[in-house]
């Protein structure tokens, strides 16, 4: 009699607390996660894992329609109230990767440093500055980026029933945070972003969110899975490749389609110089840009950030290796749109040195050509490259293993028209990048006299044109200063015919004019001597005396 009467006091209770149960308010029911049956399971041993109580058995067969609790067919999904299941512990979370000045502030301790390899707790927050990202894993392996200019906190991390539910809840007060979380994990999750004005909760999905001060408002775009974003007054769906802004105070607006990739196939893949120029073809309906530079493909590890309203992108300072680039647009609303990525490679150090000799468009000499530049202190050593066309598809000289800051040719180079390029070699950093092609020329030496004729009244000179279409110029001075000039004749033969000067020493020299007007340089002085002559009437006087004794 006691037994029946225990049993139909407990009916009545679990009748009871299932209708309670039912009379929840909607947002209570709708705070709940999906856990997917295993073999073996049934709606005893799931609440005796997972729930506060035995007693919720009738509620969980009566809020999912199940309608054998002891025989569930293996991957039924089945929801439960968070309000019911039993809260485990406290979860942690880890840093993964640190870029940047970032700090973290903890209840009760002074506020330090983040770092890799750091774990975090529940009630933690972060401080990123400009230039700074953090990335860290939260126990169901989701991942949240934060970018720079952030302030955030950890609200809330835990583990609900046996190792069943991961809840986590971050707090962004303001900045942006790029998220990551996974579909199927050992644990179910419920990963939420809340800002002043918006919630975003996601199961499964790519999303970002970021909150902007001044405008007040709240930008949250999918790339992959559903988000709902819940305001003050209404909540909205958010499929992938969409995206809503959400007023504070106000509802969310209805998902717009974000902007599609930018177009990169024109954007260079290998960089030799810094700050970086990368070029982005214009993207229609993006009124600004975002781009992204980190050393691995999920941009984990973020190298550097930033927006521009102007095409191309600029950055500075960074070490030589792989990175890969992330570029997207932002429409007139803030939205921000789809990414695209393509990798690309970075040699710009050792830096180039400085040329001295010869300059782009410069001159070399005719002969033994030397070859200068400054120092570089990064630099062990360098290496020069000599060619004949700008591609030094046939290089006529190359030497690696220069270790001053000159190189004098021992074997001349013909005259013409030449290039040359050079670069610094690191211990540290190999080989840097190549200088630019340089124009020189190497001119004709100015030409050497093969012939001298002394006339009685006249002196001739010949030498060789080394090149058809060639002129010279010549001089002829008292001195081999050449202040003191007597003759100055341009010619287009390789001769020259003065009038005989008085004797004594006398300096002549020669340079070639070139069939395009460039002027070699001059040759060397070369020294004339005028024999003193013997007069008629002198010889007359000499004469004189044998006359007179004929």
């Amino acid at each position: 009699m006691r037994l029946r009467f225990f049993n139909n006091h407990f009916n009545f209770l679990s009748g009871m607390m299932c209708a309670a149960l039912s009379l929840f308010p909607l947002s209570g029911i709708a705070e709940d996660w999906v856990y997917t049956v295993r073999p073996g399971d049934n709606l005893w041993n799931i609440t005796e894992r997972h729930l506060k109580s035995m007693h919720y058995v009738s509620g969980l067969q009566k809020l999912n329609h199940i309608p054998n609790p002891y025989v569930i067919p293996p991957g039924t999904e089945i929801k439960i109230p968070i309000a019911w299941t039993k809260i485990l512990h406290s979860a942690s979370a880890q840093v993964i990767s640190v870029q940047g000045a970032a700090t973290l502030e903890r209840r009760g301790e002074q506020s330090k440093p983040i770092q890799e390899g750091m774990q975090l707790q529940m009630g933690d927050a972060i401080k990123t500055e400009n230039d700074a990202f953090v990335t860290i894993e939260f126990a169901d392996r989701s991942h949240l980026r934060v970018q720079d200019n952030t302030l955030l906190q950890l609200e809330n991390m835990q583990i609900y029933g046996d190792h069943g539910l991961v809840d986590t809840l971050i707090d962004v007060q303001k900045g942006r945070t790029e998220n990551s979380v996974p579909k199927k994990t050992d644990n179910a999750t419920r990963f939420r972003i809340k800002t002043p004005s918006a919630i975003s909760s996601v199961r499964g999905t790519e999303f970002r969110v970021g909150t902007n001060e001044e405008a007040a408002i709240t930008s949250s775009e999918v790339l992959a899975g559903n988000v709902e974003v819940s305001g003050k007054k209404r909540s909205v769906s958010v499929p992938g490749r969409f995206g809503t802004v959400t007023p504070q105070g106000g509802a969310p607006a209805l998902p717009i389609k974000l902007l599609p990739p930018p177009d990169l196939s024109e954007t260079a893949r290998y960089y030799q110089a810094l700050p970086l120029s990368i070029q982005v073809k214009p993207l229609a309906g993006a009124s600004a840009y975002r781009a992204q530079i980190a050393r691995d493909q999920a941009f984990e590890n973020l190298w550097s950030e930033f927006t521009t309203a102007s095409l191309p992108f600029r950055d500075g300072n960074m070490p030589d290796g792989v990175y890969w680039l992330r570029v997207r647009g932002i429409d007139r609303i803030s939205l921000e749109g789809r990414d695209a990525v393509i990798p690309f490679g970075l040699n710009a150090r050792p830096e180039i040195p400085f040329v001295i000799a010869p300059l782009p468009g410069g001159v070399s000499a005719p002969e033994k050509q030397e070859f200068k530049w400054t120092a570089n202190p990064e630099a062990s050593h360098y290496a020069v490259l000599i060619g004949q066309d700008s591609d030094f598809s046939q290089p006529i000289y190359f030497n690696p293993e220069i270790r001053d800051t000159s190189l004098s040719l021992i074997d001349s180079l013909a005259p013409g028209h030449y290039f040359w390029r050079i670069f610094s070699v690191s211990a540290t950093e190999g080989a840097g990048p190549f200088s630019d092609a340089m124009a020189f020329r190497v001119p004709y030496p100015g030409p050497s006299l093969e012939n001298t004729q002394l006339q009685e009244n006249s002196l001739a000179f010949a030498w060789r044109a080394a090149a058809e279409n060639q002129r010279f110029q010549a001089q002829f001075a008292r001195d081999n200063e050449f202040t003191d000039i007597l003759h100055d004749e341009s010619t287009a033969t390789p001769q020259l015919t003065i009038a005989k000067p008085d004797s004594g020493t006398y300096y002549l020299r020669i340079k070639t004019i070139e069939a395009d007007g460039f002027q070699g340089p001059w040759g060397p002085a070369q020294e004339i001597d005028v024999p003193r002559g013997i007069s008629y009437w002198f010889m007359l006087l000499m004469l004189l005396p044998l006359l007179v004794l004929i």
